[in-house]
Order: structure tokens, then sequence, then C-alpha cells
């Protein structure tokens, strides 16, 4: 276990699902409250079967899997494991499971809700009877149904989003070009477009990993091929947009933006961001505050592994190579 002692770690181990770690083996846990490095891991790993991860934990790599003399499964409590696993581990037949399907679930569930409080107005229309006023006729409402939706991206989050927009008879248009068109197959309100489709919707939502082909992808040019009037949400990586010219697009007015991830986070109390009126904000709560289910699902997939069964969390090397770093 390398996550550190603290309060981290009990929302991610309360009593409970410490006492099912316990009982599945001898587990190690990490008595530091600061992360482990990279050597104290080396230090630590010898005669470990299985290595319970999150964030801030060493990556595994290459000296790791040397000093490794049992290692057969890492087990991620959150959701990418990009930065946390090397090659090494795949090259090694090490198992890799995560919580990224889980977490993905609860993300979507929040881009969900920012899409809808956004054009439903819910702060605007909050924010003025808080002040005593009665102005919905005043205010603008807008509606999802029948909207076009663009998917910058895909991944385990866009899919769920995918489930969640179908009833609202939306014409959902996805870039992603690691995705073939028959993995949206089931998904008939949906279909594959290049960049500049995706952009040219009435709400669009970010959901690409952070990779060095990603990052600064969306900049002044193609933030301009966003419509007037319409949402841009990002709930994936901040690197991928460029900030500045975001803040430039919400200053015109010409369209707003639902954000829960920043080049800086904390946000800084002084963040422009702050003070822009057509601004959602949420504070990178998408997937991460829902703590117990992550760590119940790597649990499942740790009883699963010990009695030979397949795994449901399985990232597989595929998969791994297109996750955020």
């Amino acid at each position: 276990m390398t996550i550190p002692d603290g309060e981290l770690r009990e929302t991610f181990f309360p009593e409970r699902l410490r006492d099912r770690l316990e009982s599945l083996g001898t587990v190690a846990w990490s008595d530091s409250t600061d992360d482990l490095t990279e050597t104290e891991l080396c230090e630590r790993i010898p005669g470990v079967d299985v290595l319970v991860t999150g964030w801030g934990s060493p990556r595994v790599t290459g000296d790791v899997l040397d000093a490794a003399d049992d290692l057969e499964l890492v087990a991620h409590t959150g959701g990418s494991v990009g930065s946390l696993v090397s090659e090494a581990v795949y090259d090694a037949g090490v198992s890799v499971v995560s919580a990224n399907d889980v977490m993905a679930e609860f993300t979507a569930e929040h881009t969900f809700a920012l899409i809808l409080s956004d054009l439903r107005a819910v702060p605007d229309l909050d924010r003025g009877m808080g002040f005593g006023e009665w102005a919905g006729d005043d205010t603008d409402i807008r509606t999802l149904y029948e909207r076009a939706v663009g998917l910058v991206g895909l991944g385990s989050v866009g899919r769920t989003l995918l489930d969640y927009l179908a009833p609202f008879d939306v014409e959902v248009s996805v870039y992603d070009p690691y995705v073939d068109p028959d993995d949206l197959a089931e998904f008939p309100h949906a279909e594959l477009t290049d960049l500049d489709g995706a952009l040219d919707s009435a709400v669009v939502s970010v959901h690409a990993a952070r990779t060095e082909e990603t990052v600064g992808m969306l900049d002044a040019d193609r933030l301009a091929q966003v419509p007037d009037g319409a949402l841009f949400v990002n709930t994936a990586r901040a690197e991928i947009v460029v900030e500045e010219a975001l803040i430039e697009e919400i200053k015109s007015g010409r369209f707003r933006c639902a954000l829960d991830v920043y080049h800086e986070e904390p946000l800084p109390p002084e963040a422009e961001l702050r003070q822009l009126d057509g601004a959602l904000l949420t504070p990178h709560v998408g997937g991460s505050q829902i703590r117990p289910p992550l760590t119940e699902a790597i649990l499942d997939d740790i009883e699963r592994f010990q009695r030979g069964e397949e795994l449901a969390h399985a990232i597989p090397r595929a998969q791994w190579e297109t996750m955020t770093r």
C-alpha cells in the first residue's frame, strides 16, 4: 500500500474497506505521511504480490520491477495509470487494474450536470432568487433537446456521457482518432467526425487525454470555430485548452464555458476565470470526491485475481498508451 497515512487514505479506505483489504492477505500499510519515493518503493516491494497505489504514488519503473520478486498485480485506486506504470510493467507480464471506469461514470455525471445547469441557467436563477428577484422571464433558459453536441475525445467518460445524452434526441459528433466507427455501433445518435465537425456544435465537451499531441490542441484558432452562443465544457484536462484564448472568448461573450479543471489548481482567488460572467466553475470534483466506490472496484478485482478470474477493471497496454500523463 503506497498511499500515505492521513486524510487522503482515510477517504479512500474507511474502516470497512481497510478491514476488507486486510481480509485478503497481509497488508503493509505505508506509515509515512508523505508520498513514497521510487527508492523507498524499491526497498519495500520485495515479497509483495499486489501493489495498491493512489495519487502521488511513485512510478513503477524498471528499477522497481527489478526489486520486485513476487509482484503480479498493480491495483490503482485512481483513474489514469499513464504516469504510474511504465512499459516495463507490461513487459514483465504484471497485470494492471484501476478504478478508471468507475471514476469515468462520476465524471460523466458531473459533466452532464454542468451541461444541464448551464443550459437551464440554474446558477443565474439561484443567484437571482437569493437576491429576492423573480426574473425567470428575463433569463436565457435553453434546452438540451435536439441540440448538436460535439465530443473532443471519447474515452470512458465520453462513452458514459453518450448514454446520458441519448434520451434528449441529440446528434453527437465525436472526434477521436483512436476510435473505430464500429465502436459507436451501439450509439445511433453519435458519429465520428474530424475536429472541425466536433467543434461546430451547440455544446462542445472535452474528453481527450492529456498527452504530448493534445496539450494546447484547442488554441485560439480552434476555439474560434466554436459557434456563437455555444457552451464549451472541459472536465478532462486543462492543458488541452490554451487558457488565455478561452478567457478571451468568454470575455467577448461569444460563448459560455463550464469548467472543472484548471492550469493551476487550486484555482487562485484572484484568477481571472473567477471573475467572468460566462464561466460556470467547479473545483475539480468531477470524478474524485466520491472515493469509496473507487476503492471497492479495485478490491473486487484483487479478489478476482486471487480466484484466478478475469479482471473487470484491467488496463491493457493499448489503453495505457493513450491515457493521461
